[in-house]
């Protein structure tokens, strides 16, 4: 069973993040770092990646699986992860 709350509670903090241009401010580098932490924390509070990353992920160009940057992000994934 997923933390379906805190799941998209953090999707939450990522778009007031991005509304708030954290990640322009930081670049591609230190945002994905940044995701990646959060996921990582996430993971310990049984949340899900595809809910934290929902919509944002395909803006900032991540792939949610592996949480790489892509280009043509089909439903949050990957050419690769498809």
């Amino acid at each position: 069973m997923s933390n379906h709350g805190g799941s998209y509670m953090l999707n939450a903090v990522l778009e007031l993040l991005e509304e708030n241009d954290i990640f322009k401010m930081i670049g591609k580098a230190k945002t994905l770092e940044l995701i990646k932490g959060i996921i990582k924390i996430s993971h310990r509070e049984d949340c899900n990646t595809g809910e934290i990353l929902e919509d944002i992920g395909e803006r900032l160009g991540i792939c949610y699986y592996c949480l790489n940057y892509a280009e043509n992000l089909e439903y949050g994934l990957c050419p690769e992860c498809q």
